[in-house]
This record gives C-alpha cells, sequence and structure tokens, in this order.
C-alpha cells in the first residue's frame, strides 16, 4: 500500500485537529467546576444582600474567602494533573493572580470612586465576565460565550430592570456560570 504525499498531509491535518479538540475538551473539564463552584456561591451572596441587605458586605466577604479558599484547593488539585509545572508553581501563579486582581480592583475603586453598591456589584460582574471572555479566546469558545452571556445579562438588568438589579444580578449572575459549568462538563 503506497501513501501519497497528499494524505499523509491529511492525516497530519487530522491528527492535529484531533489534538486541538482534545485539548479544548480538556480545559472545560478544568473550567468547569470553578464555574459551579463560583455560581453557587454567587447565588448564596446574592440572594443574602436581597433579602437581609444589611448583611450584604458580610456575605460577600464570607462568599470570596470561601471561593479563594475552594478555588485554591482546586487549582492545587489540577496542578497534581498537569505535569508541566510543579504544584509550588501553579499555587505561586494562583497566589499572585489573587494579589492582581486585589491590587486591581483596590486602585479602581481609590482612583473611580464608585457611590453605590450596585456601580460596585455592576464594576465587579462586568470585569468578571471579560476575564471568562479572554480565557475562552485561550482555551474554547465555550468560555467565552459564558462570560459573554454573563456581561450581556448583567448589563440588560443594569438598564432595564434597576429596581431589581440586586436580585436580577444574584440569579443570573450565578445562573450563568453554572449553566456555563455545565455546558462545559458536558462536552
Amino acid at each position: 500500500m503506497n501513501i501519497t504525499k497528499n494524505d499523509a498531509a491529511a492525516a497530519l491535518r487530522d491528527a492535529g485537529q484531533a489534538g486541538e479538540h482534545s485539548q479544548t475538551l480538556f480545559n472545560y473539564e478544568m473550567a468547569s467546576p470553578y464555574l459551579l463552584l463560583w455560581g453557587v456561591l454567587w447565588v448564596i451572596a446574592g440572594i443574602v444582600g436581597v433579602f437581609s441587605p444589611q448583611h450584604t458586605d458580610i456575605a460577600w466577604l464570607a462568599v470570596v474567602t470561601i471561593g479563594i479558599v475552594a478555588t485554591g484547593y482546586l487549582v492545587a488539585s489540577d496542578a497534581r494533573r498537569i505535569p508541566k509545572d510543579s504544584e509550588r508553581s501553579e499555587g505561586l501563579r494562583y497566589g499572585a493572580t489573587v494579589a492582581v486582581l486585589t491590587a486591581f480592583l483596590t486602585m479602581t475603586f481609590l482612583v473611580f470612586a464608585p457611590v453605590s453598591g450596585v456601580e460596585v456589584q455592576t464594576f465587579i460582574t462586568i470585569l468578571i465576565a471579560a476575564i471568562y471572555m479572554i480565557l475562552g479566546l485561550w482555551t474554547g469558545y465555550r468560555l467565552a460565550v459564558t462570560g459573554l452571556v454573563l456581561a450581556i445579562l448583567v448589563t440588560s438588568a443594569f438598564f432595564y430592570t434597576p429596581a431589581q438589579f440586586p436580585l436580577m444580578v444574584s440569579i443570573l449572575g450565578g445562573a450563568a456560570l453554572i449553566l456555563g459549568g455545565l455546558w462545559m462538563r458536558r462536552a
């Protein structure tokens, strides 16, 4: 049996496409638990804030703390599955990422001084949506679509349901992340 140059090129192209598809599916598998975790936490904190506004700050502080610790655990678990980097390297990157985002948010709030909780919530949500869209450009379109849907839902809620904005963002934002995580899990 003779293999032509075209047959070999087609086989290499098919193998490359299969490898890219496999990597995308792996990326979805890795991203899914993070989206599910943060989607559930988002709904919990948002609902507490809607029904007990005096406890909004405490609810979000608790949820973010739990989320950061749980995300650190997921990062450490994932580091064991990916042989190229050490767990220490992954842990340092995760810690540095948290520090950079914290510094960015702190500086942004100091410079632009949002005057309401709605402005803060909208900004953070749109930032998160942008991060998911950017990650999706590198890892797979489903993550980018999840970020885009999140941005559209929050922006729409800001303009079209301002009186119910905190409840809408709590439900729609959390649901977008949960559904995105389930969508990636099923890929």
